[in-house]
């Protein structure tokens, strides 16, 4: 290992005090060595620091720091970032990583190889298996997904405007400097999946065929959670808008106002690639069997109706009224 780590990992922390020393186990016997790791709690705990703070006496690279005030889930993503890219701008990778799942040993070592053969690829993400936290394995299937040999950014960008399941992709090891120019998180539902359009822009995404990440996986989306847990401040107005206008604005904001795709592309093109995300997305949930407006309309049909709503109505003659 050299003096600068070519990896940073980023762990926002926030209230899981009982996994975590399973989870720094996991990345702290990486067979890939040459990372630092940067956890900023959003809890401000003193059970997560005391645990951090025992790993960083045995590994030096690790850093910690709680927010003086609850950031939420965008801010601290963001500051995490941030931070990282402070304490080492020279460093080439970087990936979230969470405060409650579990990675193989040869994770980091695998996801760097594919970087550094692969100039093309601005993030690589491996196969993984989601867990309940008592450890049992969940039903879900493998979900596959790149957009590797693609050279096109709108054919990219349909593609993952289509079919990319971000969730599973947002912890995967990113370029540095292609993250930055995507914009990181922006204040927006489903940020995750917003960056990772943006990302699609700058290069492809590889998916490693090999289970190497255990994800704990305690609830399905729920709007009104996901609010609460992004803007603790309160919910500004545009996310009361649909996600993926919320996604095309910032898009168009970016690129074609700000112009933060050159030298790699203009704001014309800008212009196109936000309308092709809001066009495949679009498709996207009208074609999608869980998408929200098919379950708004099953929950509809399937509400029990009321007695005055289901019998049917009698017409009386005058003769029986009298």
């Amino acid at each position: 290992m050299n003096g600068l780590p070519r990896v940073v990992l980023g762990l926002p922390a926030y209230g899981r005090p009982d996994a975590l020393p399973r989870t720094l186990e996991s990345l702290l016997s990486q067979t890939c060595q040459d990372f630092a790791l940067v956890a900023i709690d959003d809890a401000a705990s003193r059970e997560t620091a005391s645990i951090i703070e025992a790993y960083a006496r045995q590994f030096p690279r690790i850093s910690y720091e709680a927010n003086s005030r609850r950031l939420g889930m965008v801010g601290n993503w963001r500051r995490v970032f941030a931070r990282a890219r402070e304490l080492y701008p020279a460093s080439e990778y970087f990936a979230w990583v969470s405060d409650h799942d579990v990675w193989h040993a040869r994770w980091l070592q695998e996801m760097v190889a594919v970087l550094d053969a692969h100039p093309e690829v601005v993030l690589a993400y491996p196969h993984n298996v989601q867990l309940t936290a008592e450890g049992a394995r969940t039903t879900e299937k493998v979900k596959l997904f790149e957009t590797f040999g693609v050279t096109s950014r709108a054919e990219r960008m349909r593609q993952a405007a289509r079919y990319m399941r971000s969730g599973d992709m947002i912890y995967g090891l990113m370029r540095t400097k292609a993250l930055e120019a995507a914009g990181v998180f922006h204040r927006v539902i489903l940020p995750d999946r917003q960056v990772l359009l943006a990302l699609s822009l700058f290069g492809q995404f590889r998916q490693v065929p090999e289970v190497l990440w255990y994800r704990e996986f305690l609830q399905k989306f729920d709007r009104r959670r996901q609010l609460k847990a992004f803007f603790p401040d309160g919910v500004p107005v545009h996310a009361n808008l649909p996600v993926h206008v919320q996604h095309s604005a910032t898009l168009l904001w970016d690129f074609a106002v700000r112009g933060r795709g050159k030298p790699a592309f203009g704001r014309l093109s800008g212009v196109r690639y936000a309308a092709i995300q809001l066009w495949w997305s679009i498709v996207r949930d009208i074609v999608r069997p869980k998408s929200d407006w098919r379950m708004k309309v099953a929950k509809w049909f399937s509400q029990p109706r009321s007695d005055a709503a289901t019998q049917p109505r009698v017409t009386r003659r005058p003769e029986e009224v009298a």
